[in-house]
């Protein structure tokens, strides 16, 4: 968020609005795709959305190209909503031990500094006013404490290595503060780690990942921005 806040200001654009949303629970792509009425990221590409759904009107598309090879797509219809694959991607490339926070944090100031990113920015505010935003946070997981073994144990028979997983049941787990706690929500009901916590599990714990309810991983940026034409 300071990147793109800062780069909109030094570049002359206007900053309507700065905030931080919720995710969709679970805190994962699919969830935020559904919540706008699309069955999958994958249904926006090449304008493949159709219209049942709560941006009608629009057209879609989804890609993980160049910030310039992006920008060729955009024409001069009045709405669009373009999902690009950047960070995601790039979060779970980068999940194995070894990788995480350091090399994505000089990726992005790298990737939001730069002119490519800016001149999609100006694309699409050619004539519309644009909101930034993401389908999810992530969790510097390879940052978190190593949690005590009898936890430990519960969250990898429940979550292996992961951060959610579906259940039947509802409440909080076994401790007081809650390692876990089940949720009920649209996209039916689930067990969640709760802060940061990992455990050891086969082939390492990943560095970066997201699904869970630690506060990153459920913050999302919202930055409303325009321009003059």
């Amino acid at each position: 968020m300071p990147w793109i806040v800062h780069g909109a200001k030094e570049r002359g654009f206007r900053v309507h609005g700065v905030q931080v949303t919720g995710a969709e629970l679970p805190a994962e792509t699919t969830p935020f795709a559904n919540a706008l009425g699309f069955p999958a990221r994958g249904a926006l590409e090449n304008n493949g959305a159709g219209h049942a759904h709560r941006l009608a009107g629009a057209r879609t598309d989804t890609v993980n190209l160049p910030w310039a090879d992006t920008a060729k797509l955009i024409q001069a219809e009045p709405s669009w909503v373009l999902w690009h694959h950047w960070p995601d991607h790039r979060v779970h490339d980068l999940a194995n031990a070894g990788q995480g926070l350091e090399k994505l944090t000089a990726e992005a100031q790298r990737e939001l500094s730069g002119d490519a990113f800016w001149s999609l920015v100006a694309r699409l505010t050619t004539g519309r006013r644009l909101v930034i935003t993401s389908d999810h946070g992530y969790a510097a997981s390879g940052l978190f404490g190593d949690t005590p073994d009898d936890q430990a144990k519960h969250l990898k028979e429940l979550f292996k290595s992961g951060r959610s997983a579906p259940t039947a049941g509802d409440g909080v787990g076994a401790w007081v503060p809650p390692v876990d706690i089940a949720i009920t929500s649209i996209h039916g009901t689930r067990r969640y780690a709760v802060g940061r916590r990992k455990w050891k599990s086969q082939g390492g714990y990943p560095t970066l990942t997201h699904g869970g309810l630690s506060v990153l991983e459920v913050a999302s940026p919202f930055i409303e921005l325009s321009r003059e034409a």
